[in-house]
């Protein structure tokens, strides 16, 4: 009897507008492959890539020297960035997400810029900028679910990033304003305010179940929300952890 061939994952193949080419394949937990002819260049955190061909090679960089190693610490994001590059022909280097979820591809252009947080970022060509970004407010980052600083990717220059779940988008208008759950926030485009409000009346607050805070995202520009946070998934699963007697 013999053994039927797997399916392939469905694939989403594309272009930059230099010349990358990748593909996204798979549904419930997705993995994103990048081309790389002699000359392109893409960069990741340290321990990002999941395989690559032969011909790809890597390289450990301080992502801008001891000043950009101490800044991407202050996020908590890895203190290295890894450059890929290929020789001696064609490569491919491919990532898979941490958890269930999608990849999105950004085509930034020059001066273009989107943030998000610290577990969103794969990978991007080297022409993109990778920054550390300031909430203007305190309470911002106490209660913001991701920590006081974000991460700014700014362009030109293809982007990748993984949320968690589904990945939903919400085009804001100016001045239009959306209240989420902190942990929900996954990227926003850099004309978003993001700031954090408390929760009003103490009812809502003592028996809501929804925390002291919210996130409040004003336009103009695009937000994209998970639908899936791992720390509710982590409260879930423990509810079914043994617990101990001790």
């Amino acid at each position: 009897m013999s053994i039927p061939d797997i399916p392939t994952p469905p694939e989403i193949s594309g272009q930059s507008k230099s010349g990358l080419h990748y593909h996204i394949m798979g549904t419930v937990q997705q993995t994103v492959a990048v081309d790389l002819n002699p000359g392109q260049t893409i960069f990741s955190d340290a321990g990002a890539m999941s395989w690559m061909t032969a011909t790809a090679t890597m390289n450990t960089t301080t992502g801008g020297g001891l000043g950009g190693m101490f800044k991407r610490a202050i996020s908590g994001a890895s203190a290295f960035i890894i450059d890929f590059t290929t020789s001696g022909g064609p490569g491919q280097v491919a990532f898979c997400t941490d958890f269930p979820g999608k990849v999105l591809a950004f085509d930034l252009d020059a001066g273009q810029a989107v943030i998000m947080h610290k577990h969103a970022f794969i990978c991007a060509e080297k022409s993109v900028t990778l920054d550390i970004f300031f909430t203007k407010k305190l309470g911002a980052g106490l209660f913001g679910g991701e920590g006081f600083v974000l991460q700014k990717l700014t362009g030109p220059g293809m982007v990748f990033a993984e949320l968690d779940g589904d990945a939903v988008e919400y085009h804001l208008q100016p001045g239009q304003i959306m209240k989420v759950e902190p942990g929900h926030v996954a990227m926003f485009e850099s004309s978003v305010t993001f700031d954090i409000t408390m929760i009003k009346g103490m009812t809502n607050i003592l028996f809501g179940g929804e925390g002291l805070f919210l996130a409040t995202m004003t336009g103009p520009g695009r937000i994209w929300l998970h639908s899936m946070t791992v720390s509710k998934m982590a409260h879930r699963v423990g509810e079914y952890l043994p617990k101990s007697s001790g």
